[in-house]
C-alpha cells in the first residue's frame, strides 16, 4: 500500500495542536482540507485514528502508533526543506551572460549591480557582442537579444520594448525645419553645427 506523506504530516500537525482549524492555519489550507485529509488516511489504512464524540476527539491506540510515524515524516520533510532553503539562501558559482553594446551599460550594467548585491558569493561575466552568442557551446547561462528572435529550443522572455527616435536641440529647431529623415540633413551646414542624438523611448521589444 502507497503511503499519502502529506495526509501522515497533515494528522501529526493535527494532534500537535489539537485543533482542526489551528492545524489549517499553520498549513496554510482550509479547515475542510484537514478534515477531510485524516478522514481519507483513515479511509486508505482501514481503521480509525481518531474517537470522534459531539465535544472531543482522541487518539486510538493504532492512532497512537501511527501517529510516530507521521511525526517522523514531518521531520523529515522539514529537514529536507531546511536543506533546500538553505541551499537557495548561498548562491554560488558563476554567471555567464550575453549582451549587445546597445544595452550593456543603460539596461544590463543597473541589473547585474543589483542582483550581486543579493547574490554576493556570484561571479557574473559578461559578454559584450553583437554576434548572436551559441548559448549551448559558449557556455552561456543567458542571452540578452534585441528584435525578433529565430526558431530556437530555448527558453525566451520578452522582458521589455522599446523603439528609437531622433531628437534635436532647441538652438537647431530655431535655424532649421525639422528633418522628417535623415536624407534632410544633407547639406545643411549651418544647422548640422548643432549637435543631435538618439534615446530609446518605450516601444521595439528586448527578449
Amino acid at each position: 500500500m502507497k503511503m499519502d506523506l502529506n495526509s501522515l504530516m497533515i494528522f501529526a500537525k493535527f494532534v500537535e495542536v489539537n485543533s482542526f482549524s489551528e492545524a489549517a492555519r499553520r498549513l496554510k489550507m482550509p479547515v475542510s482540507t484537514v478534515s477531510r485529509r485524516i478522514v481519507e488516511l483513515e479511509d486508505q489504512l482501514g481503521v480509525r485514528l481518531l474517537e470522534r464524540s459531539t465535544r472531543s476527539l482522541r487518539l486510538t491506540d493504532v492512532g497512537s502508533e501511527v501517529l510516530e510515524h507521521a511525526q517522523h515524516s514531518a521531520e523529515l520533510s522539514e529537514a529536507v526543506d531546511g536543506i533546500v532553503s538553505n541551499h537557495l539562501s548561498n548562491v554560488s558559482g558563476v554567471l555567464r551572460l550575453s549582451a549587445p553594446p546597445s544595452i550593456s551599460d543603460s539596461l544590463l550594467a543597473p541589473l547585474v549591480g543589483a542582483f550581486q548585491a543579493s547574490y554576493p558569493n556570484v561571479r557574473v561575466q559578461i559578454f559584450i557582442t553583437e554576434r548572436i552568442v551559441d548559448q549551448i557551446a559558449e557556455g552561456v547561462d543567458l542571452s540578452f537579444r534585441l528584435g525578433e528572435l529565430e526558431d530556437s529550443a530555448l527558453v525566451a522572455r520578452r522582458i521589455l520594448t522599446y523603439r528609437h527616435q531622433l531628437v534635436a536641440s532647441p538652438a537647431y529647431l530655431a535655424k532649421c525645419k525639422p528633418p522628417k529623415s535623415p536624407r534632410d540633413l544633407l547639406g545643411a551646414t549651418v544647422c548640422s553645427r548643432s549637435r543631435f542624438g538618439s534615446r530609446r523611448i518605450p516601444g521595439s521589444s528586448l527578449t
